[in-house]
């Protein structure tokens, strides 16, 4: 009975420190469109892919993400600011993951950076709307560094 006990115990103390928000970088100031700015031009940014979830739906939306960049060129605390879709949120995280950090010169930053990228998430159905900047005025997400992902709603005959 006492090995159960313990071992609930050790597990709930395992979740515990698992999911307690690390403190290391919480003193770092958000520094907003930190990577439009030219030191950053030789990332490789690219788009993420378009939720198929929400494809099938229809659906359109933003997601805001906030991280913070090492000097070794990690990604930590990662955190969703803004977003009107779970998976647009899980696609942006992985996208932020995914941008190429590791074939970036050593030297660009010299402490830990905070800053965010907003995504925005359109579906072409052919009217153009999606190249339309005022479409995504109105959008609950906010940021000057944003990345379009734009998905085509594909019909299937039948």
């Amino acid at each position: 009975m006492n090995r159960y006990i313990l071992g609930i115990v050790g597990i709930l103390v395992l979740a515990g420190c698992k999911t307690a928000p690390t403190e290391q970088y919480q003193h770092v100031q958000l520094i907003e469109a930190e990577l439009v700015s030219t030191k950053w031009e030789s990332l490789e940014r690219f788009s993420p892919q378009y939720p198929i979830e929400t494809a099938r739906e229809g659906k359109e939306g933003c997601a805001s993400i906030e991280y913070v960049i090492t000097p070794d060129y990690e990604i930590r605390d990662i955190k969703v600011i803004a977003s009107n879709s779970k998976y647009f949120a899980k696609q942006a995280k992985l996208s932020i993951k995914q941008w190429k950090w590791s074939e970036l010169s050593k030297g660009i930053i010299q402490e830990p950076i905070k800053t965010s990228t907003q995504f925005q998430f359109c579906l072409e159905t052919g009217d153009g709307h999606c190249a339309e900047k005022r479409y995504f005025e109105n959008s609950k997400c906010s940021g000057e560094d944003v990345i379009y992902s734009i998905g085509y709603r594909v019909r299937r005959p039948g």
